[in-house]
């Protein structure tokens, strides 16, 4: 199959509204096809908010991967190379032990308080690249 890299590039996010900030690590990442990834969001200033990944692939929307609504529970709409956990009450990490062609796409962590909130926080996320 070649050799594939997966090229994972984003800032370091810092955004929020008032004192609620939410932060996306790591900026920068390259990685070989098949290798394991992790992805970390940090939701502060806020207690007990619904916690989000999604992934827009290049030309489609974006796709909901995981959901929590509070710590220890997480549920997935993910494909099965994706995991994801939520060790802490504003701490959600996304996983891949073996990275695919298909993981490419724009990966984005967002919160909001309850499902009646009328907008979601985010940050600026990250662009997957892979070749």
């Amino acid at each position: 199959m070649g050799l594939g890299y997966l090229c994972l590039l984003g800032r370091h996010l810092l955004s929020g509204v008032g004192a609620q900030t939410i932060h996306q690590w790591p900026s920068t990442k390259v990685k070989l096809k098949g290798s394991p990834l992790s992805l970390e969001c940090t939701v502060k200033g806020t207690s007990s908010p619904n916690l989000y990944w999604y992934r827009q692939a290049e030309g489609g929307g974006p796709q909901m991967l995981f959901y929590s609504i509070s710590t220890g529970k997480v549920d997935s709409q993910a494909p099965q190379n994706l995991e994801a956990s939520r060790p802490q009450d504003g701490y959600f990490i996304l996983r891949s032990k073996k990275l695919l062609l298909s993981d490419s796409g724009f990966y984005l962590c967002a919160w909001i308080l309850t499902t009646l909130s009328r907008s979601p926080h985010s940050g600026t996320g990250w662009r997957v690249f892979v070749t």
